[in-house]
């Protein structure tokens, strides 16, 4: 996942720039993606349907991660999901 960061650049003593960097983070490698996955999976196995499984795997990220807004846990999240359990399947 790509995420832009911002940077400040100084120009001169009196004025600032907000300069955008692109940084590759993978929330796969979180700390809290087995959690995250383990929610899923286990909402998944009671039969809960799919949108409260994808709210349990949130759940853990944002009580992970209190610091960050609840969109960007939620795209975490749903990010550490869709890379385990996404298939791609192309027709010829």
């Amino acid at each position: 996942m790509i995420r832009r960061l911002p940077m400040l650049v100084m120009e001169n003593h009196d004025e600032r720039q907000m300069v955008w960097r692109v940084s590759k983070i993978d929330p796969t490698t979180n700390v809290a993606a087995s959690a995250v996955l383990g929610a899923f999976e286990a909402a998944r196995r009671s039969g809960r349907p799919s949108v409260e499984c994808y709210r349990a795997g949130v759940a853990v990220w944002r009580r992970e991660h209190p610091d960050q807004s609840a969109e960007y846990a939620a795209k975490q999240a749903v990010a550490v999901i869709l890379a385990a359990h996404a298939k791609i399947r192309i027709d010829e």
